[in-house]
């Protein structure tokens, strides 16, 4: 078994991780693409627990998890009622305009103080299968919410009550929350808040705001981010595989257990010699306040 045949997927606050979950999907997407959920669930639990244990206990909620995996795998919209959590995606290949959509969103979870499974899905492949009519896009629990536009930050914030994601109140943590998407007061191994996809670079974003951000990516061997700058001096710290850097021109091979700093608007790139894991740090520069 490669690390290939297994899938990271979400179920409760915890990840679980499932063989062959991809392939089960494509061999009965064409037959069970417009069946129930309930018979979906059933071929579903049938296939999988031939190469993975499934207690009784939790056939049932693990069960809508597949058809919420499969439906997502297919495009299709999902409903997520049964899932507290909030899962939101922003779809672009990383332009100036999806970039800056997927900061709003942080800035509106950082002022709603809401935690959020935020991925910015850059994949060409992936984001086709949402069948958005163009990009930015944003998909909040499996739904396309808009496409093709950047709605205001009043907006993003009417979208999530709307849906019934109210403003946190009450209790000790009754405060600002400036790092999202790990939970507090419990130790973490950081190489494991991400997991591989195959063919695909997975992030991770615990913080962004006007000054700093901080992302976990991952990428499968071959996958990269191509030549760009950035607004601050950018930190790679790889916790696992092997990147190739290029800055202004300059290679070098960085592995596990080494940092490397690309310096504020130059030009640098990473691609993955062997798939990898970083964590990317980037200070932003201040911007200067004119006195009155």
């Amino acid at each position: 078994m490669t690390k290939s045949d297994v899938t990271q997927i979400k179920i409760g606050k915890h990840k679980v991780g499932f063989v062959g979950l991809k392939e089960t999907f494509k061999d009965i997407a064409e037959l069970y693409s417009k069946q129930p959920d309930d018979v979906v669930a059933e071929e579903l639990l049938n296939r999988l627990s031939k190469k993975n244990y499934i207690s009784d206990k939790v056939q049932k909620e693990y069960g809508l998890v597949f058809v919420r995996e499969f439906r997502k795998f297919l495009g299709q919209l999902f409903d997520d009622e049964n899932d507290q959590g909030l899962e939101i995606k922003v779809l672009g290949a990383g332009c100036v305009l999806c970039n800056s959509l997927e900061n709003d969103v942080m800035e509106v979870l950082s002022e709603m103080r809401l935690t959020a499974d935020l991925e910015h899905v850059r994949d060409v492949e992936e984001i086709a299968k949402y069948n958005v009519k163009g990009t930015p896009a944003l998909i909040i629990n499996g739904k396309v919410i808009c496409s093709g536009n950047i709605p205001s930050k009043n907006i993003i914030r009417n979208w999530l009550e709307e849906i019934g994601f109210q403003k946190y109140s009450g209790g000790k943590m009754d405060k600002p929350v400036l790092i999202k998407n790990i939970s507090f007061s419990e130790p973490h191994h950081l190489d494991e808040l991400v997991a591989y996809e195959e063919g695909r670079v997975v992030s991770r974003t615990f913080s962004q705001n006007s000054s700093l951000s901080l992302t976990l990516f991952s990428f499968d061997e071959g996958e990269g981010v191509s030549t760009h700058t950035a607004p601050g001096d950018a930190m790679v710290q790889i916790l696992d595989g092997e990147a190739l850097v290029n800055i202004d021109g300059k290679e070098m091979t960085v592995s596990k257990g080494q940092v490397v700093v690309m310096p504020a608007d130059i030009p640098h790139s990473v691609t993955a010699i062997k798939r990898f894991k970083m964590l990317l740090t980037v200070v932003k520069k201040l911007r200067n306040i004119e006195s009155r």
